[in-house]
């Protein structure tokens, strides 16, 4: 064999050696972008402005969308999410449907200001998840954690239209989860606002319900009697900072369905009011 022809030869192996790996990168780069494409955002950053927006927007501040439940349908499946919420507006909380009246959280949730003027208002919507009673829009932790940043939580005080009592079921605005055991395991921090209490607990076990909640720099509106928590049946961890309640009330008005042992000291409710509670005073 000649030289040419054995150069010839070798050219020809390398050319199709090349159109072999060419076309493996190709096929490579396509299945390297499926797997990126596939892969869920890690966070979400969405404005709401109850207003001006509207739930066909991009989500951003120059393009809100309209509603809480809108930005909870986006972001069911992300680990971090934040939802800023437009100033001195009030923001209507709705779950899917009156018949599922609940969003579960396994995520980080936060609820915060933008904007200038006063903090948003986050407001529960009343539905009706049994025929003539009223019950609220609640979030159900399954995991995860809320928090409100200087956006404050404001509880219904009216029934809906024709209708004639409270119904049980979303008897709360964080109430039991809806997992295998029926257990709430999460957090819910309140930060600079005020939470305003109305004609449900903002807090119910159901069956069995482990909550972990921090105020800081918080007021409670406790104008109505109704509870922040009712403990009947679950466990609490309250840490409490730098947050006041209004009406000369004190939080053994405020949290309920406490379990004393023999010596006194309370055995669901952990919490530096502790004191208070447990004194009943």
């Amino acid at each position: 064999m000649s030289m040419e022809t054995t150069i010839a030869s070798l050219v020809a192996a390398a050319n199709k050696l090349t159109s072999v790996v060419n076309g493996k990168v190709a096929e490579i780069d396509a299945s390297v972008l499926a797997a990126v494409r596939a892969i869920p955002d890690m966070s979400r950053l969405l404005h709401v402005d109850a207003i001006a927006g509207s739930d066909l927007a991009l989500g951003t501040v120059e393009a809100p969308i309209k509603t809480i439940k809108e930005a909870m349908s986006r972001t069911k499946t992300t680990p971090f999410v934040m939802i800023a919420l437009k100033a001195g507006q009030t923001h209507e909380y709705a779950a899917p449907t009156d018949q599922t009246p609940y969003w579960s959280v396994s995520n980080k949730l936060v609820f915060y200001k933008y904007g200038g003027g006063s903090n948003p208002v986050f407001y529960p919507k009343v539905g009706e998840y049994m025929a003539g009673r009223s019950n609220i829009h609640f979030l159900s932790l399954e995991g995860g954690s809320v928090y409100f940043r200087s956006v404050d939580v404001v509880m219904p005080t009216v029934l809906k239209a024709e209708t004639s009592d409270w119904y049980s079921f979303g008897s709360s605005l964080f109430y039991r989860a809806h997992g295998a055991d029926s257990s709430v395991q999460g957090s819910v921090t309140f930060s600079g606002n005020k939470v305003k209490l109305g004609a449900l607990n903002i807090f119910h076990s159901g069956y069995s319900a482990n909550y972990r909640v921090d105020l800081t720099y918080s007021v409670v509106d406790a104008e109505l009697s109704t509870k922040f928590a009712d403990l009947s049946g679950g466990t609490m961890v309250l840490s409490v900072f730098a947050s006041s309640i209004t009406q000369n009330r004190t939080w053994a008005h405020l949290v309920g369905g406490v379990v004393k042992d023999s010596g006194g000291s309370l055995s669901n409710l952990l919490s530096n009011v502790g004191n208070v509670v447990a004194a009943g005073v």
